[in-house]
């Protein structure tokens, strides 16, 4: 049976390789026997010499590589029962290959097409649940299984399922993002869950360049099976998507921190932006820490400045001093300069024997100090206050404080700093704890902030959907009035302008580990 993309209940678009592309092995002898495929074809000469290479090496180290190909090579002429033999003599002899997911998918394709439905279902749940499998891979394994699964209860697949839009960058700089979203999205519909994806996501790529997203957006649009988007990533692209969206009344949740993007009655923004940032980490230094007299060294970036210029608001509206400020060029690492003028140091020299000793003395009056930079920058700075003798300063910090390598660079210098991050997968609440252990399970790895904000968004839809039935103005409305809706990131809502309202994450470095901070 010749599977039609067409009628598959989860549509999603995604390159596919070609079935000969050439897998490089450093083996001469299995180079020579593929190149003689790739020039002449799979004779019977050349298939021959295949067999006898894997006959000869049965534990080799390319011969996982080699039983793929000639299981390609027996589908293709049709010999299925050949075929077959090769992806199990590769996955149960090799379960350690990169191959491995490729041939369950392809004998769970084969198994189909000779009605052996079962059988498929358990090559194809397989390559689902293997840490191993791309994210390409696990989708084009749902779209077959829930097919077999219609097939085999005897109903033909369903046109009219319900669907999300999903507009991201899968090609070109961005695609790392973009496929990272992408498996948020993918969670949030439960392809590989339970339900088998009750929703379908259908997926457009749109990167920096303009072009392509009129076409993208209006293609949703037309099609009525899709009931929201979500996306895209880049600033760009999120401005005009929001806008085709809007014109065509189609509700649209961007995952871009651009302010100003949620600027009509169909679009919403659901992502971190540097107003929200400012916003709790001023609350949680003045409020909870008590800490109300701040300085501000920040980078001469736009991402520096403004959020400098952000956080100096919120800790004056808090009824909180800004003492003093400094910027410094981007890639500066002597900030001696303005360490000094920050704290005004003042250094006193004496001699101890022959050595001349300089202490260092501080005469400004400062409490806390933020520094909007990413923890390299910040690996540089945080030694210069024991330098200078600087004592009981709280260092504050932006999420892209947020790294390992923060402690590796700082060590004891950043121990109790306190930055903030709109997702932790290590957090102790309990919607996180549970979406992040779920994600593990599923793709092998522990979620960032990129996937969960997707998942949210996509979430968003979903349960809005299922609660107000499929409807484009009813999505809009329930969006509008949605409250507390527990996401990976906790608890979300929306503003009356369309923006996410959430409590972002307070972390902080205690005994070199970075956690979550608890409630002073």
């Amino acid at each position: 049976m010749r599977i039609k993309t067409a009628v598959l209940a989860l549509a999603f678009t995604l390159a596919s390789t070609a079935s000969y592309g050439f897998l490089w092995s450093s083996q001469r002898d299995l180079v020579s026997i593929f190149g003689d495929i790739e020039t002449k074809g799979a004779d019977k000469n050349t298939v021959g010499e295949l067999e006898g290479y894997i006959e000869n090496n049965p534990k080799g180290e390319h011969t996982d590589e080699a039983l793929l190909r000639l299981g390609r090579i027996y589908a293709d002429k049709k010999d299925y029962g050949k075929a077959l033999k090769a992806y199990s003599d590769l996955a149960g002899n090799f379960p350690e290959s990169r191959f491995r997911p490729e041939a369950l998918y392809e004998a769970g394709h084969l198994e189909y097409k000779t009605g052996h439905l079962e059988e498929a279902k358990a090559a194809l749940d397989a390559v689902r649940s293997s840490p191993a499998s791309t994210v390409s891979l696990k989708v084009k394994a749902a779209l077959l299984f829930k097919e077999i699964d219609s097939v085999s209860f005897g109903l033909a697949p369903r046109l009219d399922a319900p669907a999300i839009g999903v507009i991201l960058p899968l090609k070109g700089p961005y695609a790392q993002f973009g496929e990272e979203a992408l498996n948020g999205a993918l969670m949030a519909a439960d392809v590989f869950g339970v339900t088998k994806g009750a929703f379908d996501v259908i997926v457009r790529n749109a990167g920096s360049d303009t072009a392509s997203v009129e076409g993208a957006v209006n293609e949703m649009a037309d099609n009525p099976r899709v009931v929201g988007l979500v996306g895209p990533l880049v600033s760009t692209t999120a401005f005009e998507a929001a806008r085709y969206a809007h014109n065509r009344k189609l509700p649209i949740i961007t995952l871009s921190q651009k302010e100003g993007i949620a600027d009509g009655e169909y679009v919403f923004r659901n992502f971190m932006t540097p107003a929200s940032q400012a916003q709790a980490m001023a609350d949680y230094a003045c409020k909870t820490l008590g800490r109300t007299k701040t300085a501000i060294l920040y980078p001469q970036n736009s991402y520096g400045t403004e959020l400098a210029r952000l956080y100096e608001k919120e800790v004056k509206v808090r009824g909180c001093e800004i003492v003093k400020t400094a910027s410094y060029p981007k890639g500066t690492t002597d900030f001696t300069d303005q360490m000094k003028r920050l704290f005004g140091i003042q250094v006193k020299e004496r001699m101890e024997g022959r050595r001349k000793i300089k202490e260092y003395t501080s005469t400004i009056d400062i409490d806390s100090l933020f520094i909007p930079d990413s923890y390299d920058s910040v690996g540089l700075i945080a030694p210069y206050l024991d330098f200078y003798n600087i004592k009981g300063v709280q260092l504050l910090g932006s999420n892209a404080w947020n790294s390992r390598k923060l402690v590796e660079l700082a060590g004891k210098n950043v121990e109790g700093a306190v930055f903030v991050d709109g997702f932790f997968p290590g957090s102790k609440r309990a919607e996180t704890a549970e979406f992040t252990a779920r994600f593990k399970e599923t793709f092998g790895h522990e979620p960032g902030f990129i996937e969960a904000q997707a998942y949210d968004a996509s979430y968003a839809i979903i349960s809005t959907v299922r609660e107000r039935g499929f409807d484009r103005e009813a999505l809009k409305a329930g969006l509008r009035e949605l409250k507390d809706l527990k996401g990976a990131t906790g608890s979300l809502a929306f503003s009356e302008r369309g923006e996410a309202v959430k409590r972002l994450y307070i972390l902080t470095v205690k005994n070199g580990r970075i956690t979550e901070a608890e409630p002073e």
